[in-house]
Parts: C-alpha cells; structure tokens; sequence
C-alpha cells in the first residue's frame, strides 16, 4: 500500500478553503498520465480535522482509496502491456524458454527483500507478544460475580515480576518474620485469618475513617519504614489481631486501601492523626445506625493498640474516599519552652561551666553534645525565665510573615529555588497566651495550612524564636521566603510540635450533595463523645511534652547545637551581609 500512495505522489492535492470553513478537493494531474517509479516526498499531509467533510460529499479516505484502487489498475494494464512489448521484441531475437524465467540477481534481490521483511514482521510480532499478559485469578474472592472477571488484562513491562496481588509483605511490617523477630513482635494467630482461631466468612470489607492519637517518643515517625518500629506498623498489627484485616492482606497496605493524611516525622506526636482503609467486620457491626459511631470496633481495637496510641473515633464513609488527598486544612501546634526566647543563651551556659568552644568532633556524642548533668543546670536556671511582652510581638510579627503563598524550599530539604512543590498557603499562625506548667513557662503556637512540607513548621519555628530573642532582624524573613537563592536554615525539636486538627469540609459537602447524608461528617470540632476524647488526648500530649523536657532536657541540648555549634547569628550575619552588597 505504501509503494501505490508513493506512486501517487506526483499527483497534486490542492485543499482550498472557503469563507464558511467548507473544503473542496481538485487534483492537478489526471490518472491516466504516466506516473513514476521512484519514490518521491511529495505528498501533502493535512491534520485530521480539517478532514471533515458535511455528511453529502465525499471524505478524503474516500478519495485516495478510490485514487490508490484506480492507480493499482493503471499500474496493472502498464505491467502487462509492457510485458507484452518486450516479449514481442525478445522473441525475435531470443528463446521462449529465456523470457519465462528471471534472471538470478533478481531471485536474489527478492529473496533478501523478503527475508528482511519477515524478520521485521517477527521481531514486532515479539514485542507486541511481550506487552500485555493474562491475569491471574482472584482467589481471594467468591465466584458470585463480586470479583473481577478471569479474562481481564494487565500491562506487562518484560521485567517477569511478579502480579501485584502476589507482592510479599512490606519489609517494614510485622508480617514480615524479620521484623517480628527484631523487636520480639509474636503472632497469636499465625495459622489463622481470623482473632479467634476460626476463619469467618459472615464478614464485609468497607471503607471507614480512623481518627487516631499517639505519642511519637518511641517510634521512627508515622510512615511503614524497614527495621524501625513505626506507628503504621503497630495500627496494622493490632488490626490484624483484632481480625479487622484478614492474613492475606496483611502486611501490604494497598489491598486495605490505606491512607493517612500526614506523616509525622520520628518523636512527633498528634491527637487527630485520620487514616482511611477497608475494614472487614461482622454484617452486626455496619447494621448499626450509620449516625451511631463505629464504638463497638473501636473498642476492640483499642484493645489492641498500645498505651502511647488511642483509636478515637472510627466512622464509615463513602467508598471512594481518601483521607490524604481529600484533606482540605490541616492545623499543627508547636509549644515553645518561654526559654528559647533568652537574648543571651550563652552566658547562662559559661556560668554553669559549659565549655562553649569546642566543636561537635570533641564531643562524645554529636546530636546531645552536653550531659544530663550540664543540661539539667542549665535548665534549673532557664526555667525561671518568663517571656516579655515585647519579644512576644516580635514573635508574632515573626509569624505572621509566613502568613499567604511563599516559596518555602529554604525551610525544607531536597528543592531548589524557584521549585513549584516549595510554594505552601498558610493561611495563620498565631501565638497563645503563655501557661505555666511544673515552674516552667511555655507559649503555645498554632499554624494553619494546606500542606506542610518535611521539617517546615520546625524550621519557620526556629527561624521566627531568633527573630524574637534579637539574634537576627526581621528582614531576613523576606530573604529567607524570596527564590534569589539557598540558605541552610536550623531546626527546632521535634519534641514540641504535635499534629493538633484535620479538617475535611469540602468531603462533607459533596457527601451531602450526593444523597449521603446518612453517613456522619467528618468534623471532631462538633461537640459530643468523639471531641471529649479528642480534648483528653491532646491534653496527654502537651502534659507529655513538659514531662519529656523535664526528662531529657530536649530543648537544652538544641540551645546549645543552635548557639554553639551551627552559630546561627554568623550565619544569619553572612546572609543578610551578602544581601545588602548586592543591593548597593
């Protein structure tokens, strides 16, 4: 086909357009003039869509088909008749016998033709063979057409990995034996799906949100991590032992449909942390009034769940929904220890004879350079210091800065100036009275995003506590939120921040909207049983956060690293020093 469109190229198609966008056909040359053997580019290509032709004249495939066929007999009749010439003016000089068989080179040349041609044939024939593959049955589920159908097919990429469904279990869960010997995890019902030695069928998968509160002290932060005991991997355990995921399942995430909407990093704790998944239950438990909370699961699973994590509510929703991407606000709040706002950390330390001059390399351990000794005399004198109202305004003049849209790849790690995924909306960040707990004045702070990227509200805590003390001027804040260039910020404890409110508005609009209001709101700021935990568990986290500085002197340990080791004002210095020789 390709060689008669060839063939045709000497033919001119002329498109003419109209004023109504109506387009007519006219061709230059006739059919029957002689046309060319050699292959020549000079066929007019035209987009497709201005092909389309009104329903009573003929399409342009129309047209080249009828070309191509007329040519094909043209080419036919000038085959034939020049066979017939040249048999005639042969026959005069040789034998009949000679004009019958072709000459080798030509058998040659078309054998070589040939061959390319089949080998070319084979070889896509191969790749299309390699493309796509049979999956396998469903097992895991009934043949009464709930499942999906045996001849549905999947993509195959040529790499023989195996079917999704067969993946083994995630390296960082429990189902994993080496996690589970690591940190001496025992199943008490290996050999069975179900708690309780008996596997029960009675049961049915549907989706439900978990509204969650931990203390992050003793896990390696919220995501499923390899040889790191994580808050993910202890929920999933309990489920799995409160027979809310069955053993197939167990241990990989995506057949439960799982979702959280932050990932808090290690030592960071929250009192309404919300994950949404499939859970299997009796029919007796979703029976229950759709308004009435899930207590009855929640009940059991809390059971198994640690002390330092609380299952606060658990509700169904609808089957499409996705607690990390249908999250529209979320609320953090960070307790800062009145301390930090010192103008001068250092002096305090030289009295209690700490040696400020020495680096990192001298000290025994690099991320707690003092003692408990040192850190707990220093402490005994910061914790007598209360907070001024005038550098209290400079904090919350620091704050306010990062109020609105800002490129915020400096309070980050891993982007680079000018990056869309360092843009974030912070829509406040406020600074509450100060309270006074055990002798020690802490003032709570409280930010409302969209989003929040890795170490961010750390590193704006940091940044705005310098601005408060005098360490640095608040002009910086424009050239730390500006994209001329990179600047390695400090960052705050963990031990402070803590994930305080998830929000989900837009979700319980369009719930509403499509006829399922019988299912509840996901609000926990409504009053009723769901925030009176909610309120009990955050008031065990801050509790837990005096306590925990109490303890190990956190907040010390950071002053000195913050003064000492990275000398934040030297840093500052060089950063706003470049700046304005820039500027003149």
């Amino acid at each position: 086909m390709l060689s008669v469109i060839r063939q045709v190229a000497t033919s001119k198609l002329i498109f003419k357009y109209e004023k109504k966008n109506r387009l007519l056909f006219s061709f230059s040359s006739a059919i029957g003039t002689k046309t060319r053997t050699t292959t020549r580019k000079n066929w007019y290509l035209c987009h497709h869509h201005y092909l389309r032709q009104r329903h009573h004249q003929p399409s342009f495939v129309e047209i080249i088909r009828t070309t191509m066929s007329s040519l094909a007999d043209a080419s036919k009749t000038t085959a034939t008749t020049t066979a017939k010439v040249t048999g005639d003016n042969n026959n005069k000089s040789n034998s009949n016998d000679s004009l019958k068989r072709p000459s080798s080179t030509d058998e040659d040349n078309n054998d070589a033709t040939s061959q390319k041609q089949q080998k070319k044939d084979d070889d896509h024939k191969d790749n299309n063979s390699n493309r796509w593959k049979k999956m396998k049955k469903n097992r895991n589920k009934s043949n009464d057409g709930g499942g999906r159908k045996d001849n549905t097919w999947i993509k195959d990429y040529g790499d023989d990995k195996r079917d999704k469904r067969d993946d083994p279990p995630h390296a960082g869960s429990f189902a994993n034996p080496a996690m589970r010997k690591q940190f001496d995890v025992v199943l008490e019902n290996e050999e069975t799906d179900k708690e309780g030695g008996e596997t029960n069928n009675d049961t049915q998968k549907r989706k439900v949100v978990l509204l969650l509160g931990f203390l992050g002290t003793k896990y390696g932060g919220f995501q499923i991590n390899p040889e790191q005991r994580t808050l993910h991997a202890e929920i999933e355990l309990a489920l799995y032992r409160s027979g809310m995921v069955s053993k197939s399942n167990f241990g990989t995430p995506h057949k439960y449909s799982w979702s959280n909407s932050a990932r808090t990093d290690k030592g960071v704790h929250a009192c309404a942390q919300v994950c949404s998944l499939k859970l299997e239950l009796p029919e007796k438990d979703w029976e229950c009034n759709s308004k009435e909370r899930l207590d009855g699961p929640r009940l059991r699973l809390q059971k198994n769940l640690p002390d330092d994590i609380l299952a606060l509510d658990m509700i169904r929703t609808t089957r499409n929904f996705c607690a990390k991407t249908q999250r529209d606000r979320v609320r953090y709040q960070y307790m800062i220890p009145s301390f930090l706002l010192h103008p001068d950390w250092k002096s305090v330390m030289e009295s209690q004879g700490v040696d400020t001059t020495s680096g990192r390399e001298e000290r025994e351990n690099p991320k707690l350079p003092l003692s408990i000794e040192e850190a707990k005399k220093v402490q005994h004198i910061l914790q007598e210091y209360r907070s001024t109202e005038d550098n209290r305004n400079k904090l919350k003049a620091g704050l306010r800065k990062y109020e609105g849209t800002h490129s915020f790849h400096n309070f980050t790690k891993g982007l680079k100036p000018g990056e869309a995924k360092a843009k974030r909306y912070i829509e406040s960040f406020v600074v509450q009275d100060p309270v006074i707990v055990n002798g020690m004045e802490w003032i709570p702070t409280q930010v409302l995003g969209q989003s929040f990227l890795l170490h961010q509200i750390r590193k704006m805590v940091c940044v705005a506590i310098d601005i408060a003390r005098g360490a640095v001027p608040i002009d910086f804040m424009d050239i730390a939120l500006s994209t001329k260039g990179s600047i390695a910020l400090h960052v705050a404890p963990a031990q402070g921040l803590f994930l305080e409110m998830s929000y989900y508005d837009g979700y319980n609009r369009r719930k509403n909207s499509q006829k399922n209001q019988d299912l509840s709101n996901l609000d926990w700021t409504v009053d009723g049983p769901a925030k009176d935990r909610w309120i009990k568990s955050r008031d065990v986290v801050r509790s837990h956060i005096v306590q925990e500085e109490n303890n190990q002197a956190n907040f010390i340990q950071y002053l000195f690293l913050h003064e000492c080791i990275y000398d934040c004002r030297k840093v500052y210095g060089s950063v706003v020093g470049l700046e304005q020789k820039i500027e003149k």
